[in-house]
């Protein structure tokens, strides 16, 4: 499998070099892909972006206004968001080089906000723009909200979806936006006119949004989700259920309650490990059975979680949603689910003693440990 940093390759640099001499011909695209490309096969994918940035510094106009001008001319004709899964070439700028664009319209942009914006709007129907177009929240929020506002209504749905998006608190990869995590209210009149967006695409930011917002104040999205969710139209409660993953898996009972989850009443729990010791590479198979003690049909969500063993000999809990259920009067549930513990970029393990536990509607009711051999 390819490296993810190779997104950002040589030949696509120089396509990017040819576009910008096309909208400038000073422009010094052999000189801008020298620097770009300087020892870029070293280079990890967010330090490849920030290079290319660095040499857009270099060799475009130092007038912010007329780089503006050269960038926009420069960029792709397809405005559609396909780009996403695009490259640059002969027609223009798409794809994941308009990641250190953006990055340039952030960082040196602030003093033209309006034209910097408007250039924003344009970066991200290429690819997106939630990255750069923090700087420039950062420091003037209350501007750029204002002109933000604006894209409410805005035809393409990668642009409404930058309204989201670009204002998300803990972004992941992204600035954090201390603004917005310490006073929420500042975004949610934006998130509450796109909460029923047409596009699932814009609909799953806003969702994610509520998610970060919620990991300050999840009291304030508790009750907000109580609000939106009365009488909402089914993409609207699809789109709070998966705000409230966060919440639903630490068992916060008013977010169970949403979904008519409450106290479980059951009985004769059992859980077993077929095998107790595995290694990294293969599955923990987890079998499972619950009998209701209710005289009434139950609807049960279970997780499961993994106390993952760290390298200080700690063990650190994962959270992962199993299924949920309608549980008939006084019948049993058996189930069996495989847990992979095949080698991946965002865990290392470590060998061990590590627990798995099952949750219904956020209690734990079994717990056994097992051994990983790493």
């Amino acid at each position: 499998m390819e490296p993810f940093k190779n997104v950002f390759h040589r030949q696509g640099i120089v396509l990017m070099a040819e576009a910008l001499f096309r909208s400038d011909s000073t422009f010094d695209r052999k000189g801008f892909t020298e620097r770009a490309t300087r020892e870029i096969e070293s280079l990890e994918l967010k330090q490849r972006s920030h290079q290319i940035y660095i040499a857009l510094c270099e060799f475009l106009p130092s007038d912010f206004l007329v780089a503006c001008k050269v960038i926009k001319q420069a960029l792709h004709p397809c405005v559609d968001g396909a780009p996403m899964r695009a490259e640059t070439d002969e027609q223009g700028i798409q794809g994941w080089l308009i990641m250190p664009l953006a990055e340039f319209v952030g960082l040196d942009g602030a003093e033209h906000l309006p034209e910097a914006m408007a250039l924003m709007r344009e970066l991200t129907m290429r690819f997106t723009a939630e990255f750069g177009i923090r700087h420039l929240l950062k420091v003037d929020p209350t501007t750029c909200l204002s002109l933000i506002e604006t894209w409410i209504s805005d035809e393409n749905e990668h642009v409404r979806r930058l309204a989201s998006e670009g204002t998300r608190p803990r972004l992941p990869w992204g600035l954090r936006l201390q603004a917005f995590v310490k006073e929420p209210q500042l975004t949610l009149p934006l998130l509450e006119k796109l909460r029923d967006d047409p596009s699932e695409y814009v609909r799953r930011s806003v969702a994610n949004h509520l998610n970060d917002i919620a990991k300050d104040h999840p009291q304030l999205i508790l009750n907000l989700a109580h609000d939106w969710h009365m009488d909402a139209p089914e993409i609207r409660q699809k789109m709070l259920r998966h705000a409230l993953r966060n919440l639903l898996k630490e068992g916060r009972q008013q977010a169970l309650s949403l979904y008519d989850m409450s106290s479980p009443q059951v009985r004769n729990v059992f859980m077993e490990l077929p095998q107790t010791i595995i290694a990294v590479g293969e599955s923990l198979t987890i079998r499972f059975q619950v009998e209701s003690a209710s005289a009434r049909e139950q609807r049960l969500r279970f997780d499961i979680v993994i106390h993952y063993r760290k390298g200080n000999g700690t063990l650190s809990p994962k959270v992962f949603r199993w299924k949920d259920i309608n549980l008939p009067a006084h019948q049993v549930h058996v189930a069996e689910k495989k847990i992979s513990f095949r080698p991946i970029t965002t865990r290392r393990y470590y060998g061990g003693l590590h627990k798995v536990e099952i949750k219904i509607n956020g209690a734990k009711h079994a717990e056994l440990d097992f051994d990983l051999s790493a």
